[in-house]
């Protein structure tokens, strides 16, 4: 495998932070932590895996703090994991031993500030874990044996990488996510003591199900329980630690249709979306949109174009190796 690499190197001093803050643009805001300084020379090695997206990142040592915000309606709600890093000749390895990686939430207000050599993140979409606790464990450092291994699994990943064959990509999504499981689970023991292990295959079909037939208007708890074979109070029981099948099927039907609001290149009316996600009514569309994403549909579109034009801004510099996707758009892509 092959990273996709991003650098400042190549641009004028003076015009290197902005490149920087305009590549994360559509994904958190970033403004320097003191007065701009002269240069920026920052490189990032970003490498998509499958269900997952892990970023490299050397940025300028000491004296270059950066400011990190998400954005009070940003539309991208997935988990990431950050290990603070110290970069010998390109390479990440532990700051210090006891650094630990932490968990947030884009869809969370988070500002805090950057003041290391760089970071590994691991961007993680939310429906990889469905049901996880993982928001029980946001914004502080893991400091159990499970996150000292996580640390050295994400520091594995980025060196190890580059031996791995494509084909593999999906064991190591499930090793990683299985992973991340077992850290949520010290705060999951009531649910995991709760569901029998048929419980779990059964909810798992039940999603298979269901993201089958998402386009359906007639999808509803009977006709699951219909295709499932199964009475409608065990659905709910089934569906109630991740906050009942309403909501479930609710949610991902607007992911699907978020997907499609960020994408620059489908510019269907926002009404024509709606229809294919289930939607008939423009106003609940729009009301359960902003209900569950913090923005409207018309300014999720938005957002969408802002990525297109940070990332065409660069063709051309050398910046982004080849006609590569960017760190944007590949999380826009998690959450289809």
């Amino acid at each position: 495998m092959h990273p996709i690499l991003f650098t400042t190197a190549d641009l004028p001093p003076h015009e290197q932070f902005e490149a920087f803050r305009a590549a994360h643009e559509a994904i958190v805001d970033i403004r320097p932590g003191v007065d701009r300084q002269a240069s920026f020379d920052m490189s990032q090695r970003i490498w998509p895996l499958g269900r997952l997206v892990l970023t490299s990142t050397s940025l300028p040592r000491k004296g270059h703090p950066v400011r990190w915000r998400h954005w009070q309606k940003g539309v991208l709600d997935h988990w990431y994991v950050v290990l603070p890093c110290s970069f010998d000749e390109g390479r990440p390895a532990h700051r210090r031993p006891e650094a630990r990686p932490l968990i947030h939430s884009l869809a969370r207000p988070l500002t805090t500030e950057i003041e290391d050599d760089g970071a590994l993140t691991l961007f993680v979409p939310r429906d990889l874990l469905a049901g996880s606790c993982l928001d029980n464990l946001l914004d502080v450092p893991l400091d159990s044996g499970l996150g000292a291994l996580l640390a050295d699994l994400m520091l594995a990943l980025d060196r190890r990488l580059p031996l791995v064959e494509p084909h593999e990509l999906d064991h190591i999504t499930e090793a990683t996510r299985c992973f991340l499981d077992a850290c949520a689970r010290p705060a999951r023991d009531r649910l995991a003591e709760a569901q029998a292990p048929i419980d779990l295959a059964l909810l798992e079909r039940a999603r298979r199900r269901i993201r089958l037939r998402l386009t359906e208007p007639e999808l509803t708890p009977e006709t699951i329980c219909k295709d499932l074979g199964v009475s409608r109070s065990r659905l709910y029981r089934l569906f109630e630690p991740i906050g009942g099948i309403s909501a479930y099927v609710r949610r991902q039907r607007l992911l699907g249709a978020r997907h499609a609001l960020l994408d620059p290149l489908d510019v269907r009316p926002i009404t024509r979306i709606a229809e294919q996600w289930a939607f008939t009514d423009a106003s609940v569309f729009s009301r359960a949109f902003r209900q569950e994403f913090g923005i409207s549909p018309k300014e999720a579109r938005e957002t969408g174009r802002i990525g297109l034009r940070g990332t065409g801004g660069f063709e051309g510099t050398g910046m982004v190796s080849g006609n590569m996707p960017s760190l944007a758009e590949l999380l826009r892509w998690l959450a289809a």
